[in-house]
């Protein structure tokens, strides 16, 4: 992939946690851990009717370039991107040390 291709600016988001009042440690907010370029690819309808998804989302694919902060990325984290939070719920490694495609949904605001 060319950096041209890379024309999103996308930030990683790390859950903060605090303690309720039963002890458990629970989301309050979502703080920055550090900005990337990306390549966005909107997944198809035609791909979601193959993967039999029903739900009403959107769904999309953003190609990083491999570096030592995205090793620490997994599900738990977040993307904002587009002014709207992302869920993280796959990321894959294209060659070594080449690029992370991440996929993810985009999560909707609540009104």
């Amino acid at each position: 992939m060319g950096i041209a291709e890379r024309d999103r600016r996308i930030v990683f988001l790390e859950a903060q946690r605090a303690e309720n009042d039963a002890g458990e440690a629970e989301v309050t907010g979502w703080n920055t851990l550090f900005y990337r370029w990306a390549a966005y690819e909107p997944v198809s309808d035609g791909e979601r009717l193959r993967a039999a998804a029903v739900e009403q989302r959107s769904d999309a694919r953003f190609r990083v370039l491999w570096s030592g902060p995205m090793v620490q990325i997994t599900g738990a984290h977040r993307l904002r991107f587009d002014g709207a939070d992302w869920q993280i719920t796959g990321l894959k490694e294209r060659g070594f040390k080449g690029e992370i495609e991440i996929t993810a949904w985009k999560i909707p605001e609540v009104a």
